[in-house]
């Protein structure tokens, strides 16, 4: 299974954020997207979940996405956004089953126990069992971002896109994350369209992260791709200042030091 991007331009009112970017992600591949605040990268996965308007073409499997039923695209990818979009005032549990709905289409009367024996597997992955009964907005930013982490995981499907899932989790956690999805992207899904092999589409801040879970790198400037390789290849001081403007590599070797 492939998702193709062909000459995909994206943006909101007449601002265009991507122009003809042409991309192709493999199952079974770990990517990871990088940039500048506002390069692009938030709009990419979101474009490539089908979850907004663009120019140009999407498929997976060969089949548009834009034309996809939003519930058939929902079992093959699964989007975790960014933690600062806040949700309804469900409890923990009911906003992990929440990730069932692409499955089985029922609301909460109408889940099945595998439904909700696999949303606990997810909350115990995530460490999240404990807050069950707790409603969103009682939680800390790290507790939140892995309760949506663990919605994300339970939807189920072999495309995993990931907004910044490190963002307000301490080093034990993103360590236990990066573990995690090492993890699972060496595993298949079972899917209407047969095994697919996990795929992982990630946006981390934190370089380290991204070379420990991301076999390769994708960077956005100026609305296109400026580079796409193997991580151990592409995230290199030439490229990164090339990226970010700025001489990455001696301010993280400064970091170091100081710390």
């Amino acid at each position: 299974m492939e998702l193709l991007l062909k000459n995909v331009s994206a943006g909101y009112g007449h601002e265009k954020v991507l122009e003809n970017i042409d991309l192709s992600i493999k199952e079974g591949e770990t990517v990871f997207i990088g940039g500048r605040n506002g390069s692009g990268k938030t709009t990419l996965l979101r474009v490539m979940a089908g979850l907004m308007p663009f120019e140009g073409s999407v498929t997976i499997d060969g089949k548009d996405i834009s034309k996809m039923k939003r519930r058939n695209a929902a079992q093959l990818i699964a989007l975790m956004p960014q933690a600062g979009e806040m949700y309804f005032q469900y409890t923990v549990f009911q906003t992990v089953l929440l990730g069932r709905y692409a499955r089985s289409g029922g609301l909460f009367g109408s889940f099945t126990a595998e439904d909700r024996e696999f949303a606990k597997s997810c909350m115990e992955s995530c460490g999240v069992y404990e807050y069950r009964d707790r409603l969103l907005g009682e939680l800390s930013g790290g507790q939140l971002q892995r309760v949506l982490l663990a919605r994300t995981y339970a939807q189920g499907t072999p495309f995993l896109f990931l907004d910044e899932p490190g963002s307000n989790l301490d080093i034990k956690y993103r360590a236990e994350l990066c573990d995690y999805l090492g993890k699972w992207a060496g595993e298949k899904t079972s899917t209407p369209y047969g095994e697919v092999k996990n795929t992982v589409v990630a946006v981390f801040h934190d370089l380290g992260q991204a070379r420990s879970v991301c076999g390769r790198t994708v960077f956005l400037k100026d609305k296109k791709i400026i580079a796409d390789g193997p991580s151990e290849e592409v995230i290199n001081p030439e490229c990164l200042k090339q990226v970010y403007d700025f001489d990455v590599a001696s301010y993280i070797e400064k970091q170091l030091i100081v710390h």
